[in-house]
């Protein structure tokens, strides 16, 4: 497993996995204004996504069945990204594009406060790395598709990083998506309780 690893981390190309950072970065960045100055096509998807979570967070779920939809949401989001990097220069607009939807979405729940520090939680702890190392095999392999005097690094097949992910990003998807599962619960059981208390009272 050691080896495994350590052969993993030799695939990734750490310029590659910060590039993408500053890409999902810049997306996230550039949130607030696009929520502010109401610039819709870059605002109704991540909107309208908002509205369907608060809607999906009002339900009473199966603790199992609302984990299996987590992940399966987040694993096709991502898989998704990694499939960008058969096309030229859809792994950055992903990027960009699912930092700026994420920002949007946070903007919008917590009304503009707190926003930087909405990426300080124990399911983006894991989500995150996820997602900006998907987006680094997606560019890696995407710089294959550019003339071959171009190309400064490794390049290696789709299914080599197509086993990466499924050997790292879905297992920190798994991590993610149980820790987002009891918060959900949680809070729910949390509102629920006060509901109790102000009915007592």
């Amino acid at each position: 497993m050691t080896e495994f690893f350590e052969e993993t981390l030799g695939l990734i190309q750490g310029r590659i996995f910060l590039i993408s950072m500053l890409i999902f970065f810049l997306g996230y960045a550039l949130a607030p204004t696009a929520c502010y100055k109401k610039i819709n096509v870059l605002t109704v998807y991540p909107l309208w996504l908002a509205k369907k979570m608060e809607e999906l967070s009002q339900k009473t779920w199966n603790p199992f069945v609302l984990f299996f939809f987590l992940l399966s949401m987040n694993s096709l989001s991502l898989f998704l990204s990694l499939l960008s990097g058969l096309v030229p220069v859809f792994p950055f607009l992903f990027a960009g594009l699912t930092g700026l939807n994420l920002g949007v979405v946070t903007y919008h729940t917590f009304k503009g406060q707190y926003y930087y520090a909405a990426l300080l939680n124990p399911v983006a702890f894991f989500e995150l790395p996820a997602a900006f190392l998907t987006f680094t095999l997606a560019i890696q392999f995407n710089l294959m598709l550019l003339p071959q005097s171009v190309i400064t690094i490794p390049i290696h097949s789709f299914q080599t990083y197509f086993n990466i992910f499924l050997m790292v990003v879905i297992p920190l998807l798994l991590i993610a998506g149980i820790l987002e599962t009891l918060l959900i619960i949680y809070a729910q059981k949390m509102e629920t309780d006060e509901d109790d208390e102000e009915d007592k009272g």
